[in-house]
């Protein structure tokens, strides 16, 4: 894990389908695609199946499995159940088209501390109208920037989108290197994207006096400083209001546009990069809220929101959602735990990244090891693929404890590496000492016990009317309903599986009460009793005391409809209604 955490060289997949690009950074070494949700690259596409197609990286190469989707995946244009795809080429699926490629992470920027002077800077002539000849550089690069038309991008952050500005930039300009830089908000130079012909990779260096000038001009300039024995010229285009950043462009080419044709091109370009930039900030803040409220508004989360019980649990794993403490949950069978795990994982900045959730009780524990790290060829374990999100394993207890050390070793925060939140559940009732590692218990971690079901009688009722509203109308359309002696039962009983155990009897009663509100008799025996243990006696509807004196009254006149209806006192039509109602036989 170490050694994938330095690479350089990181692989994003390009999703180009209905005139829309979408970028999603490849992190792990296994992908699954289709329109399933849990799919690492999820689809639009109605022709692409839930789960298509496999991806998988050894080394350098890049392997496709078919999985059984209804459409065959077309490599440059031939069908082929698996193969090699190689960076940049085009495999397609359905409608879709997916493209591999290969980043390497921007050089940062750090100050020269060698003495520079200033040997000139030029800006703008507002009083000077330039003529541009029509087939000159700079002209060309006029027309191109008032006529770009720019591919809808769902981008996987904001470096994603300097880089093909940045290139814009340096083709406009005619120049061979570059920077496009951002002022965060503690005042420091952020990278969003580098081209540094003619260097190595590492850290690149620029005179302070061209970071001072930037925010101090604040408009679009030439600056010609002499460093050393070398004299250089930069374009800097400062862009934002405050400047909110910078375009760094340098080592012109020959032909390329210079002097006040040159800062009048810069000028717009400015205007286009910084929009531009503009809009992916604001995309990437509208995807990051629509992940948070992904979870926000479903069943579970409705679930936590309506439980009284677990008020205080919520607020402290919103105050824990910006934290990397590892977080324990304890609660008994059935409670919440994997719910609130994904509350708290919906709450914090880590949203945007998987959640991992692993069972180590469902699991055989000479298997545990290799679920959670891979098998050492591909880093496909539960640790790997929740890097940079949350990893969530219930059952903890069920982990012997040197591999408890082991992972706490795997999750504990690198340098530069983007490790995963932990957050541990157990239903066990020992206290945590007995099972914990030493090296756990010693950690600073945040233990959180949830409240069994049976702690709180307006929960019970509460998450039934929820759990019913759920389940839909019954089949003739009416709301399911619960009575008020089910109700009494439902609070009055223990729950030992609390949450799960009260969800599968409300699906099962609302099926055997049909229309009709769920009663008693639509309970499993052991919640149908009274308080002291005693089943509780049934009350006939009045549909049941009619159907039945109805079948009296058949009974005692032989089966004749007219004296029958003339001893009830309805018409025979009535009674023939009636009959057919209550599936009497005549």
């Amino acid at each position: 894990m170490e050694s994938s955490d330095r690479e350089a060289t990181q692989y994003r997949i390009l999703v180009l389908g209905d005139g829309s690009v979408r970028t999603m950074p490849l992190v792990g070494h296994k992908w699954i695609v289709g329109r399933a949700t849990d799919c690492n690259v999820p689809l639009r596409d109605p022709t692409v199946s839930r789960r298509h197609l496999m991806i998988e990286r050894a080394g350098e190469e890049f392997r496709f499995h078919d999985l059984g989707g209804s459409n065959p995946a077309l490599l440059d244009g031939r069908a082929q159940k698996q193969g090699v795809v190689g960076l940049g080429q085009t495999l397609a699926i359905g409608l879709t088209r997916l493209v591999i490629e290969a980043r390497v992470r921007p050089t940062a920027v750090t100050t020269d501390l060698q003495p520079t002077v200033v040997l000139s800077r030029e800006v703008e002539d507002d009083e000077v109208v330039g003529v541009t000849a029509p087939d000159s550089f700079a002209a060309t690069a006029a027309r191109v920037l008032d006529r770009i038309e720019w591919t809808f991008a769902d981008l996987g952050d904001l470096t994603h989108a300097a880089e093909p500005l940045l290139e814009l930039a340096l083709n406009l300009t005619g120049r061979r290197s570059g920077w496009i830089l951002r002022c965060n908000a503690r005042g420091a130079i952020e990278t969003l994207a580098s081209h540094n012909i003619g260097s190595g990779a590492g850290v690149a260096t620029l005179p302070e006096v061209v970071l001072v000038d930037a925010q101090r001009i604040a408009r679009p300039h030439l600056l010609t400083t002499q460093e050393g024995q070398v004299a250089k010229q930069r374009l800097v285009i400062p862009i934002g209001k405050a400047p909110d950043g910078m375009i760094v462009l340098e080592n012109a080419i020959d032909g390329a546009p210079m002097g006040q044709e040159l800062l009048r091109l810069a000028h717009s370009l400015s205007s286009v990069v910084w929009h531009r930039l503009q809009e992916t900030t604001e995309r990437l803040r509208l995807r990051d809220e629509l992940q948070r409220l992904r979870f926000h508004g479903t069943a579970a989360h409705n679930g936590l929101l309506t439980s009284t019980r677990l008020q205080e649990v919520r607020q402290t794993l919103r105050s824990l959602s910006g934290s990397h403490d590892p977080v324990l949950l304890t609660g008994e069978e059935g409670t919440e735990l994997e719910d609130l795990a994904r509350y708290l994982h919906a709450e914090s900045p880590r949203r945007q990244a998987p959640f991992v959730p692993w069972n180590a009780a469902r699991v055989p524990q000479w298997r545990h090891e290799k679920e959670l790290f891979g098998d050492g060829r591909s880093q496909d374990g539960a640790v790997h693929r929740a890097r940079g999100g949350t990893l969530f394993i219930d059952q903890f207890d069920r982990l012997s404890v040197p591999l408890q050390e082991v992972l706490l070793a795997a999750l504990r925060p690198r340098d530069g590496a983007a490790m995963p939140m932990f957050v541990m559940a157990t239903s066990s009732t020992a206290p945590p000492s007995e099972w914990l590692s030493p090296a756990i218990e010693l950690l600073p971690h945040h233990c959180l016990a949830v409240s069994p079901l049976r702690s709180n009688a307006r929960d019970v009722l509460a998450l039934a009317e929820l759990f019913l509203s759920e389940l839909g109308c019954s089949p003739s359309g009416s709301p399911r309903l619960l009575t008020e002696r089910a109700k009494r039962l439902l609070v009055s009983y223990a729950w030992p599986g609390n949450v799960r155990e009260l969800r599968l009897v409300l699906e099962a009663a609302a099926a055997a009460a049909a229309d009709q509100p769920i009663a008693p008799r639509h309970l499993p025996p052991a919640i149908a009793v009274d308080a002291t243990g005693a089943p509780v006696p049934e009350v006939a509807t009045l549909a049941d005391l009619e159907r039945q004196h109805i079948l009296d009254v058949m009974q005692r006149t032989g089966g004749s409809r007219m004296r029958a209806a003339q001893m009830l006192g309805i018409a025979t039509s009535t009674l023939y209604e009636k009959l057919k109602r209550y599936d009497i036989a005549e």
